[in-house]
């Protein structure tokens, strides 16, 4: 049976601690990585298109397993926030493997991504596995390139491809600390409407609704016992 790979090790829990930052954010911006950005208009523009692209595409439907009823389905104008979350991960990911990848010297190119596809099954099966991972068929080569990155990075620290063995265990250790270390270096701001960047488990997770804070900044509710 098809296995859609979202959770991998680069996605595992580290250390619960999150890259928040008190600067506020440019207008406009979902997201700010040093000095480039993706826009809330530009992440809405792709969740819509995912969203149109996902319904129209039973295998993607097949390989990503909902939680809805069958028939159940939102409005094509609407999309819920843990969709956006999870595009916006992916987006932000991406650009973490491409940092690696240019640090630790990576091919990364056309021919290596074109190979991946190959051995996945093909353009078609590319595509949908991309729609099943929350992204339209636009982002299919980043989104294998991404994968093809940390299938390297792993090969490199002598994963031997069996799950739990010793060697792939510490290749994936590796693997997340480097990715971890990275993504701090790489001053990731997310837009707090739609939360915050967990380095934990390298994507965005949802928004923290806090009880109102005093003036001392403790987060503690007014009348609240000291």
């Amino acid at each position: 049976m098809f296995r859609i790979p979202v959770k991998t090790a680069l996605t595992a829990g580290v250390a619960a601690v999150l890259l928040t930052s008190c600067q506020p954010m440019k207008m406009g911006s979902a997201v700010i990585i040093g000095d480039e950005r993706i826009t809330t208009a530009s992440l809405d523009r792709t969740v819509r298109q995912w969203n149109e692209q996902f319904r129209a595409d039973p295998e993607a439907n097949m390989k990503r397993s909902r939680t809805s009823a069958p028939g159940q389905q939102l409005p094509l104008d609407s999309v819920s926030e843990s969709e956006m979350r999870l595009a916006l991960s992916h987006l932000v990911r991406i650009r973490i493997s491409d940092r690696v990848a240019r640090e630790q010297g990576i091919d990364a190119g056309n021919s290596r991504v074109d190979r991946l596809i190959e051995q996945f099954g093909g353009q078609r099966e590319a595509e949908s596995t991309t729609l099943a991972l929350g992204l339209p068929v636009g982002y299919t080569r980043d989104l294998f390139r991404d994968l093809h990155i940390q299938q390297e990075l792993l090969r490199r620290y002598g994963d031997d491809g069996v799950q739990g063995s010793e060697r792939n265990v510490q290749a994936n250790r590796r693997a997340v600390a480097l990715y971890t270390e990275t993504a701090r270096r790489m001053n990731i701001k997310i837009n707090p409407r739609y939360g915050t960047f967990r380095i934990d488990q390298l994507a965005v997770g949802p928004v923290v609704h806090r009880l109102s804070k005093g003036e001392t900044g403790t987060g503690r509710a007014p009348g609240s016992a000291g």
